[in-house]
């Protein structure tokens, strides 16, 4: 038992590998042409090997909406948690929290949310269902903490706009990351980003 499970994780790492390396090639050259044989290529995969480990392109699809999904789905547990404890948590302390494991997803999958801004519009019809459902994971991520702070008078904001746009500015550490990386660490766009956003929700 103990050698299926090291030899699962092993796979599941080699998925990973490959579709990190898929999501590059993706960015540079585009969904629709990139080829197979060119991901096997860059992963220094035969034929045969890569479809060990991936039915098809589609397959790294899949992928990459399963990671991005299990980091939201933890996060939105996380989030909910502090909501439910919030007499010892203020929605200010619970926002920032939101924003900054946030951004620790955004910063690890940077390649494949940069990817789905680039190549929604050439994805089959169900891909794209799945990303929408996708993006308001993300907004529910801070939707919450804004509302108990409307509620408390902490905030004073449209929510109708607010969840979505804070998603976007995390979002735009990996998007605009040719700009920022030269101006931020992380942990500084973090701390500018977070100030930046409860200034704003505040009515500062």
């Amino acid at each position: 038992m103990q050698l299926k499970t090291r030899d699962t994780a092993s796979i599941d790492e080699k998925r990973l590998g490959i579709a990190q390396k898929a999501a590059a090639l993706f960015i540079k050259q585009g969904y629709l042409k990139t080829t197979v044989r060119q991901i096997c290529h860059e992963c220094n995969l035969s034929m045969g090997g890569l479809y060990y480990y991936m039915s098809s392109k589609d397959d790294i699809l899949s992928l990459f909406q399963e990671v991005a999904f299990s980091s939201l789905t933890s996060l939105v547990d996380l989030i909910e948690e502090r909501l439910s404890t919030m007499g010892r948590a203020t929605p200010r302390e619970t926002l920032s929290l939101a924003i900054e494991k946030y951004l620790s997803v955004v910063d690890e999958v940077q390649d494949f949310i940069v990817f789905w801004y680039q190549e929604w519009k050439n994805l089959p019809p169900s891909r794209r269902e799945y990303l929408f459902r996708q993006e308001e994971i993300c907004a529910d991520l801070f939707k919450g903490p804004l509302i108990k702070g409307c509620g408390t008078g902490e905030f004073k904001i449209e929510m109708r706009l607010a969840d979505h746009a804070i998603t976007v500015l995390c979002d735009m550490w990996a998007f605009r990351r040719w700009a920022l990386k030269k101006e931020y660490t992380l942990e500084q766009y973090t701390k500018e980003l977070t100030d930046f956003i409860l200034g704003g929700v505040s009515g500062n």
